[in-house]
């Protein structure tokens, strides 16, 4: 059986209520006790801010795949006339999507949502219906008209009866709520059945330091001794007889305590009550009104209450009793509604229409000390007897037996989504019977909503984001692995996935699928849609494959969207050079990759580092500067790879390079690549060189890579070197081509970099079986093993004892050789990488092996 639970309860104001405690608390019991059946979370795309936090809440309950975000135009508030035909439309719209979940059974947490905000909880739009459960608390404003102000608020109110006479079984919280129904709806003893009630397992006995006790109740300005209220402002929670009430106890009793009601008011209605409280007598300070509080907060003045009183003259069921029971603190309440259900002991109880009633209980608990311990000793046993377990479990009992009724809603629903898209939801949109008509703009929302919801048919989409490469090849070693890796993934796509090359568009705030950018052995990669916004949904994935950090914070938005709706987020971490080492970058740089590092700490879902060292520094510098996130960050490492004969290669051969070539072959030869730039240590290198020159050593140093930023000096001292062209070569942009060729005619690398992301020049050397002189750290460790000749120091004489060293070992046959050194094609590299990002892609078993995750 598959059930898919709307958790607009915990996305709505409620959320601040009981009703959004009790939505999550009970979706997890659900989930927890599904066994064998499936569970899916329902979530609105029209509460964004919601959605983060419930993920993150059944994050180790649920696969992230299970949690759907659904789209709706807006706005539809039932408060505003004008909203009609585009809240009917959405009704449907969202219907449909629950639909194409392929439901067994669809859980409303709560119905009675969407007066004053976008809330949809329709049920029954389209046909034919999903069977549906409702979870059924009270009917508070058919015993309260009152509270249905306005005739817009009351027509509301019954569409929703409607709505809830539509449902095939409901769910009461209480026995009380259960009569309630049968008794003034009508429904059907078979038809609805006695879940119950249980608390967060949050709320459980806090012994909080004299600190802590301090700062809570200065942070609410208690001080001293407290009774305690929670609730809201709603009539029917009496808070004015309970005002009264605490006004009649004696004032030798009274002054010992404030009265402290947490409830979240507007402050006319926290004026009201204090104006209410004055004309009793009771002074400024007798009463406090916290407002909002967090469950943490509430949690610790439930335990640092003297007394907890409910005094509602009706609940469905009459939670905060539990809750402060849970915590410990004596309670007592009102015969209103289910609360002696859950208090379960009549000396705690009241009559909540007589202020004098109250006042009675409230004065024997705080001046009979054997009556308040009683309270006490009962509380937190009364409170174990209810169970999320239990009512999960009897819920679960209740959808089975509907769902045998039905014979499975995916037997009444077609499965097709191409079929069941035109002939039930078109047909439904089509016949809306409303008095405001569309506009085009409502229309292009429902176009929007549906098409964001509705997958008709397409293959899910690796979204690879190569947005510097699409702009602009600028033929640093990163667009170097972001154009070998595309094309690997062009010519090799994960199973049942299409490779699409993206970039993002500032002036949008969205991608754009991306023209020719890879060239395969086929020729170029062409796409139809190539530069249109691109569609995404369910199942889709973003990969990061390109350095995008001149794009943030920009590219955020689009991210966190992804983010929202369930798109599984991988960026790429080449390095973190521009932070641990700002003077080796262009001024910009450290800002904008710093922006760049929080932002995919932030979104993504995990970072895939090209070396085991690169992910150490990232977990190491994220530690230090977590990002705000609410899941954990997988950081894993991939290596790349390394072809240049069948990469992806630019092609030409300058008119010089056969002299170039032939110099090489007439001496032993040095070869560095690498763009110049300070970290590379050029200098460093170009100084020994002196020293050898000097020295009588007959050897060539050849730099390949074009002049970076800030080494002006160094530039110019090489272009005006009287070595130049002799036997000092520095080819600027060359092709890939003739850099095959360079390696192929030189002696030996020397990678001399301070710091690097990984060292792929390293593994290009070691596929010609060219022998590497490198700088002692530890990503070239970790890349090149026991295959190179390592040196330390910073100064020219270090490295020219390090290169006479190796000359000598070479001449007798005992340098270091690179021929066994592992190194990866990028097909391997590819390969390796998906197995990261895929569910269950392609998997290169000895070098996955070696992949390290790590949980921020």
């Amino acid at each position: 059986m598959r059930i898919v639970i709307d958790m607009q309860g915990a996305q709505t104001a409620s959320r601040f209520r009981g009703i959004g405690r009790y939505t999550m608390s009970f979706a997890k019991a659900v989930v927890h006790e599904r066994g064998e059946h499936e569970a899916f979370l329902a979530l609105s795309g029209l509460f964004p801010d919601t959605i983060e936090p419930i993920r993150a809440a059944f994050d180790d309950l649920l696969p992230q795949e299970n949690i759907r975000v659904w789209h709706a135009p807006a706005p539809v508030s039932a408060f505003d006339s004008d909203n009609e035909w585009r809240m009917l439309a959405a009704e449907r719209i969202r219907e449909s999507f629950l639909a194409s979940l392929e439901p067994d059974l669809v859980l409303i947490t709560s119905l009675f949502e969407g007066l004053g905000d976008n809330a949809l909880t329709s049920i029954g739009t389209l046909h034919p219906a999903v069977p549906t459960a409702a979870i059924f608390y009270d009917l508070i404003p058919m015993r309260f008209p009152q509270l249905l102000e306005t005739p817009m608020h009351k027509e509301w109110y019954q569409k929703k009866l409607k709505y809830l006479a539509h449902a095939d079984v409901l769910l009461a919280i209480s026995d009380y709520s259960r009569r309630e129904a049968m008794e003034l709806l009508k429904i059907p003893a078979e038809r609805i059945v006695t879940i119950g009630t249980a608390i967060d397992h949050r709320f459980h006995p806090v012994e909080l330091s004299n600190k802590e006790a301090v700062a809570l109740r200065a942070r609410f300005g208690i001080t001293r001794p407290f009774i305690q209220c929670t609730g809201n402002v709603e009539t029917h929670k009496n808070l004015r007889r309970l005002i009264h009430a605490f006004a009649l106890l004696h004032p030798a009793l009274r002054r010992q305590f404030q009265l402290v009601i947490v409830a979240r008011m507007d402050d006319i209605h926290e004026r009201n009550l204090m104006k209410f409280a004055h004309s009793f007598g009771l002074t400024e300070d007798e009463l406090v009104l916290t407002g909002y509080v967090t469950d943490e907060d509430l949690v610790s003045l439930y335990n640092q209450c003297r007394l907890f009183v409910l005094p509602s003259v009706h609940e469905g069921f009459g939670l905060p009793a539990l809750e402060a029971m849970a915590c410990g603190a004596p309670t007592i309440g009102s015969w209103g509604g289910a609360v002696p259900e859950v208090i379960g002991w009549e000396d705690a109880l009241f009559d909540p229409y007589h202020p004098d009633s109250i006042a009675k209980v409230m004065r024997r608990a705080l001046s009979d000390t054997a009556f308040r311990d009683a309270l006490m000793s009962r509380a937190i046993d009364r409170a174990s007897a209810f169970s999320w377990k239990i009512c999960a479990r009897r819920a679960i009992a209740a959808f089975s037996k509907i769902s045998q009724n039905t014979g499975g809603a995916r037997n009444n629903v077609i499965r097709s989504q191409e079929a069941t898209f035109p002939t039930t939801l078109v047909d439904a949109l089509a016949g809306i019977d409303s008095t405001v008509s569309p506009k085009t703009a409502d229309l292009c929302k429902v176009a929007t909503s549906i098409a964001l919801n509705e997958r008709l048919g397409a293959e899910p989409q690796m979204l690879v984001d190569v947005s510097v490469l699409a702009a602009q090849d600028a033929r640093t070693g990163v667009q170097r692995v972001v154009r070998n890796l595309l094309k690997e993934l062009l010519n090799e796509p994960p199973t049942g996935y299409r490779i699409r090359p993206i970039c993002f568009d500032a002036e949008h705030g969205w991608c754009r699928y991306t023209p020719q950018v890879a060239t395969l052995p086929s020729g170029k990669v062409e796409f139809p849609d190539a530069d249109q916004l691109i569609d995404v949904g369910h199942g889709d994935i973003f990969l990061g494959l390109d350095l995008s950090a001149h794009l943030f914070p920009s590219f955020l938005s689009f991210l966190r969207f992804l983010r929202r709706v369930g798109i599984p987020i991988h960026f790429v971490v080449y390095d973190l050079i521009p932070l641990r080492h700002p003077e080796w970058c262009d001024v910009s740089v450290p800002e904008a990759f710093a922006k760049w590092i929080q932002g995919v700490g932030a979104t993504a879902d995990s970072l895939l580092c090209i070396s085991r060292a690169t992910a150490d520094d990232v977990r190491d510098w994220l530690q230090d500067h977590p990002p705000e996130r609410s899941r954990p960050l997988c950081i894993q490492h991939f290596h790349n790879g390394a072809d240049i004969a069948s990469s992806v290669s630019s092609k030409g051969m300058p008119p010089e390079s056969h002299d170039v070539l032939a110099a090489l072959r007439t001496r032993p030869s040095f070869l560095m690549v690498g763009t110049l730039e300070p970290r590379k240590g050029h200098a460093q290198v170009l100084a020994s060189m002196e020293r050898l020159w000097k020295g009588g050593r007959d050897v060539n140093l050849v730099i390949v890579g074009k002049q970076g930023w800030a080494v002006e000096k160094l530039a110019q001292k090489i272009r005006r070197h009287v070595e130049l062209n002799a036997r000092l070569f520095w080819l600027e942009g060359i092709s890939d081509e003739y850099l095959q060729k360079v390696y192929e005619n030189s002696t030996c690398l020397i990678a001399a970099s301070y710091a690097e992301g990984f060292g792929l020049p390293l593994i290009e050397a070691a596929q010609q079986g060219m022998p590497i002189i490198a700088r002692d750290i530890p990503v070239f460790r970790e890349v090149a093993g026991n295959h190179a000749h390592y040196f330390d120091g910073l100064e020219a004489d270090h490295l020219a004892a390090a290169l006479n060293e190796w000359l000598f070992m070479h001449e007798e046959g005992i340098a270091p050789s690179s021929d066994d050194m592992p190194w990866m094609t990028w097909r391997e590299s590819a390969r390796w990488l998906l197995s990261l990002v895929v569910p269950e892609g392609p998997r290169d078993n000895e070098r996955t092996g070696q992949t390290r995750q790590t949980a921020l």
